[in-house]
């Protein structure tokens, strides 16, 4: 049974390991390049250092350090839903073609098939979340040094989070697919739930998981390390903290003929009421807390459409 359940599956295997093949052509030479331009660079003196010429060093390195960096990763995330959807369109298939009832008679009993079926599909998603987990880990290590990795562009690559994607991805194309048993429309609608949760999750909830940060504080006095913060607000202010509420023709006014390292002339903004900056933000030092429960919680629901997948086979007629 199992050889026969890898076969069956062996296609949607083979692309997967050739997806991740073609990922690690392009992300090993691109991890070599960051983190040589990383030691030459010595942007690891700059760790923790406000001033400007740190400042530009981080911000050369961040617009050097490759394509695969920051905006393009965010495509990547695709990648958990196409190969997860991928997964499960053996059995989905089978449904659908009718061959799951003649594999029933030759002496297979239900629970073993599925029980086959089911933790191949599993065990090569999990494979795949870990493959990119390492990888991604990999390539980032100067740029989580540098920048943190509470950014989407690292949080949903690194940790246990690309496992659980990768799992719920799967089960969701499970359970679409069982209660449909029409794989083509099936894996379409399967890939749309999964994005649409990921996209809400990552833009909205995700920074809201935990009670932020914030703190006030005056144009010139130092404020709260932010360089590797997951920053949620920062802005000029009145003293309280109100965002200023100004128009964009003040702030273009005040924004002009400032020295290197400020956005806008104290001066011009205390002149309109707003002397003060106001940020509010997750630390990073909560990178852990924030995987465990995203994972928790992805995994989670991963575990009962599978369970529902299951569930509904084994009532089959």
């Amino acid at each position: 049974m199992t050889w026969l359940s890898w076969r069956q599956q062996r296609t949607e295997t083979v692309i997967t390991a050739g997806l991740l093949a073609v990922l690690a052509a392009a992300f090993v030479p691109e991890g070599i390049h960051i983190a040589r331009l990383f030691a030459q660079q010595g942007i690891g003196r700059c760790i923790g250092k406000d001033t400007v010429a740190c400042h530009e060093a981080m911000s050369t390195f961040g617009s050097r350090a490759g394509f695969l960096g920051f905006g393009f990763s965010g495509w990547f995330n695709l990648l958990p839903g196409l190969l997860g959807v991928a997964l499960a369109v053996p059995l989905v298939s089978d449904l659908e073609n009718g061959t799951i009832r003649f594999a029933w008679t030759q002496s297979v009993t239900r629970r073993r098939w599925l029980a086959t079926k089911l933790a191949m599909a599993v065990t090569t998603a999990l494979a795949a979340g870990l493959a990119v987990t390492l990888l991604f880990t990999w390539y980032r290590t100067p740029l989580d040094t540098a920048f943190g990795r509470l950014d989407s562009s690292a949080f949903d690559f690194e940790g246990t989070v690309p496992l659980a994607y990768f799992l719920f991805a799967l089960s969701v194309a499970l359970a679409v697919g069982v209660v449909w048993r029409r794989t083509a429309p099936a894996m379409v609608v399967a890939f749309a739930a999964y994005v649409g949760p990921r996209l809400f999750f990552d833009t909205w909830v995700r920074p809201r998981l935990l009670t932020p940060l914030s703190a006030t504080w005056g144009f010139g006095r130092p404020g709260p390390r932010l360089d590797r913060a997951l920053i949620i607000f920062e802005g000029p202010s009145d003293k309280s903290g109100h965002a200023f509420t100004g128009n964009s023709r003040v702030l273009e006014t005040c924004s002009k003929g400032v020295h290197k390292g400020q956005a806008f002339d104290p001066h011009c903004l205390i002149a309109h009421g707003a002397g003060f900056n106001h940020a509010v933000w997750q630390p990073a030092s909560r990178f852990w807390e924030f995987q465990g429960i995203e994972t928790a919680l992805f995994g989670g629901v991963a575990l009962l459409l599978i369970a529902f997948a299951a569930w509904r086979v084994l009532r089959l007629d």
